[in-house]
């Protein structure tokens, strides 16, 4: 399951073919500093009502329910894009510096 310290973990992104149940397709990710790295695939996700107090800890499988569906291939080009982007105007900042 996903888990990050700082954005340093892995991640869902993207929001894909939403249902009447509520429940959408998201793309797991290895991520450094919240830009996505790798895929490790996707999933149709589904909030479930908690019956724990907001107080208590709730990890995270004890929200959602998933299930394994197809590698969503426009979740990964947006996902290299960021990333793409984001090393460029880094590299921008450092030159420029």
């Amino acid at each position: 399951m996903v888990g990050s310290i700082n954005g340093t973990g892995t991640m869902w992104y993207g929001k894909a073919h939403p249902r009447d149940d509520g429940s959408v397709v998201v793309t797991e990710w290895i991520t450094l500093l919240w830009l996505p790295l790798i895929p490790l695939g996707s999933w149709r996700v589904n909030a479930v009502e908690s019956n724990v107090p907001w107080w208590r800890y709730k990890p995270l499988g004890d929200e959602y329910q998933v299930a394994r569906v197809p590698l969503h291939i426009p979740h990964v080009l947006k996902g290299y894009a960021v990333t793409l982007s984001a090393a460029i105007i880094i590299s921008f900042a450092v030159v420029l510096g």
